[in-house]
């Protein structure tokens, strides 16, 4: 019997030359497709081996394609440049030769200048809040008494959501949220776990201040992340989440990511095409 995934397994890729490099383990989604934030940190970690010791800071990534599960990923790096203070790398991942992805990221190291950051929302703490998965029971009330098939969303990611306050603004909403499993060790490794979490639900919000959409399903069309200090993923993280427009089929939603001490650890933006149908009708399989 194979071992539960842990984040190490995803991030574990195999080097086949060249500045090629190829996914070992997937993810199940419910979807049947590729979580986005296992090819966001996969693509990461690509780059990561084509670079010496600087750290990201940034990353814009666009998805193509959905992929499938049940085929490896491929990720092909190009060093784009190599200089002085920042170092930029592009990444196209490919299943049986298709792109379904490609990223752009850069490296620095850093500097002495100013600094600020927003502080953390006032909010609830993890272990303050319900520990029931609301993301697993609006799976299961979808499912209905006809369908005994047990589905998972995303088994690595464990989260929390916060309730509303009253009066709070509808395309907001504040998640507690952390990998399962042991601790990453190397700074580069925790850069891609934050990557990986950072795609959980975000585009969710887009949807919250329309009931009608409420089940209507949604596809990342690209994701943007910039971070601003090193994080654990397996430790308690809040993502504060938004979106300030939506329309046209898609959906703007933006992101802050804060550490359990308030610290803001990360800023994210992407956008979402809204399509017909419900999210949770049928399982979805790659398109190759």
């Amino acid at each position: 019997m194979m071992s539960p995934l842990t984040l190490h397994d995803l991030l574990d890729l195999e080097d086949i030359g060249s500045d090629y490099f190829r996914s070992r383990r997937t993810e199940p989604n419910l979807s049947g497709a590729l979580y986005g934030g296992q090819v966001l940190a996969q693509a990461l970690r690509a780059s990561q081996f084509t670079v010496n010791g600087r750290p990201v800071h940034s990353l814009h990534g666009y998805f193509i394609r959905p992929g499938a599960e049940a085929e490896p990923v491929v990720y092909q790096v190009e060093r784009t440049r190599d200089g002085r203070n920042f170092t930029t790398r592009r990444v196209i991942a490919r299943q049986k030769g298709v792109p379904i992805f490609h990223m752009e990221a850069s490296f620095h190291d850093g500097a002495e200048g100013v600094a600020h950051a927003q502080p953390a929302p006032a909010v609830l703490g993890a272990d303050q809040v319900s520990a029931e998965d609301p993301f697993e029971r609006a799976i299961t009330a979808a499912r209905g008494a006809d369908d005994p098939t047990p589905r998972t969303l995303l088994p690595l990611v464990e989260r929390r959501l916060v309730p509303a306050e009253p009066g709070a603004r509808e395309a907001e909403r504040q998640l507690w949220m952390r990998a399962r499993g042991e601790a990453l060790n190397e700074v580069d490794l925790r850069a891609c776990g934050l990557a990986y979490l950072s795609d959980f639900w975000l585009g969710g919000v887009a949807k919250a201040p329309h009931p009608e959409a409420v089940r209507q399903r949604i596809a990342s069309l690209d994701h943007a992340l910039w971070f601003h200090a090193p994080a654990q993923p397996t430790d308690w993280l809040l993502y504060e989440m938004s979106s300030a427009w939506a329309g046209s089929a898609r959906g703007l939603a933006q992101g802050r990511i804060y550490d359990e001490s308030g610290g803001l650890v990360a800023s994210v933006a992407q956008e979402i095409y809204l399509f017909p149908g419900e999210m949770h009708a049928a399982p979805r399989v790659g398109e190759l």
